[in-house]
């Protein structure tokens, strides 16, 4: 049986050993591309086992899940939002931050301008005084209504004078309070043309839309605020898969833009009504190790777990892809010198946590192979290994 030796060295000659009677082939560069008889093993050297950084280990039984697939996105609860807007028209000024700067609760956000704020503290200023004579008017006139002096009705229309201003001067202090306006400071004749809008919650700005000088109108966005401290997931599940969701089901997820690595998270709440457009339903679900690079509203691919099952696994990095089919080499022999390799075929089920689940009758739970450095061995491109 002929036994091929695999060079791994870029060069445009590669020696190989061809039988075992030292008979010895060349393979030129332009022959480069040709990949070993699927029927003869495969062997590598020590030394270029060891160059390569190759490395060995072994089949094994894990358990693995199946799993419903599900889209969504990271977001976070309605009181770690904030949107911040005026109560009345102005013009914007003193705009210090832009989007992505962190913000504590009460910290200054921007300031708002405008004349009306003033008219607004001498509002509130003559409502005081007519206040203050309206109840002495009333207070007058009951006293005469008790001596039957004047008509009940004459005390009645005091009464109600005295009260619709006393409620005019109480919707101008929650005005004033609201624009964060010192009614001590308007009583002793400090009043302001300018207004400050402060943080209501810590964060991080998320969008800003407004720059110095932006006229804005009452309820008018100014900025938002986020909080990301408890970002969990929104996800949608397709209708035929409700029946399978439980609380408390794991869940795997990928952040795009995020590399490979996989998250973990939780069911926390299912929803109780399907959107008919999508035929799909809402699970919330909680994040088991958050992290300060998640942004809320981006988008995820994740999956639930729904039962587990036990199945042969190996390393991501030991199957390796030759046209369409995908392969795991096995050791069969090796001795101070060389490794003897099988290529053997297998079906990928599935891959999680670098693991890859496969289906093969050739391969054993406790067999030994190559788990790193198949695919200069198989012909694949170097730099890649499983995909699928």
């Amino acid at each position: 049986m002929k036994k091929f030796w695999i060079g791994l060295m870029v060069a445009t000659i590669l020696s190989v050993a061809a039988c075992r009677d030292n008979k010895v082939v060349e393979i030129k560069e332009d022959t480069k591309d040709m990949k070993p008889d699927k029927t003869q093993p495969i062997i590598i050297e020590k030394k270029q086992f060891e160059a390569n950084d190759m490395q060995l280990g072994r089949v094994k039984t894990d358990t693995f899940y199946r799993k419903i697939t599900a889209q969504g996105v990271l977001d976070v609860p309605p009181s770690h939002k904030a949107v911040i807007s005026s109560y009345m028209p102005g013009k914007i000024k003193n705009v210090r931050l832009i989007a992505g700067d962190k913000v504590k609760k009460g910290q200054l956000l921007v300031q708002i301008t405008d004349p009306d704020y003033i008219k607004l503290q001498e509002d509130y200023l003559q409502a005081k005084e007519d206040v203050n004579f309206l109840k002495q008017e009333y207070e007058r006139q009951q006293q005469l209504a008790k001596e039957n002096v004047v008509s009940q009705k004459k005390w009645q229309d005091a009464r109600r004078n005295y009260l619709r201003a006393k409620a005019r001067l109480n919707g101008l202090i929650q005005r004033l309070k609201m624009l964060h306006i010192s009614i001590v400071d308007v009583e002793a004749g400090k009043m302001t043309a300018t207004i400050n809008l402060y943080a209501p919650i810590d964060g991080y700005v998320s969008k800003l839309y407004v720059t110095e000088g932006s006229a804005v109108e009452e309820a008018d966005k100014i900025m938002e605020i986020i909080n990301n401290e408890h970002t969990h997931l929104e996800l949608r599940v397709f209708e035929k898969d409700i029946m399978k969701l439980k609380k408390g089901q794991e869940i795997s997820y990928k952040v795009p833009g995020m590399g490979n690595r996989i998250y973990k998270g939780y069911v926390k709440l299912i929803g109780r009504e399907i959107d008919p457009d999508t035929r799909s339903i809402l699970v919330h679900g909680h994040l088991k190790e958050p992290h300060p690079s998640f942004v809320a509203g981006i988008y995820i691919e994740a999956k639930v777990h729904i039962d587990k099952h036990t199945g042969k696994s190996v390393p991501a990095t030991a199957v390796v892809k030759d046209d369409d089919n995908y392969y795991v080499l096995k050791l069969v022999a090796k001795d101070a010198k060389d490794y003897e390799f099988e290529k053997l075929p297998v079906k990928v089920l599935e891959e999680e946590n670098e693991k890859i689940h496969i289906e093969t009758s050739v391969l054993q739970s406790g067999d030994t192979i190559l788990s790193k450095g198949g695919f200069f061995l198989v012909g694949v491109e170097a730099g890649s290994g499983h995909s699928h």
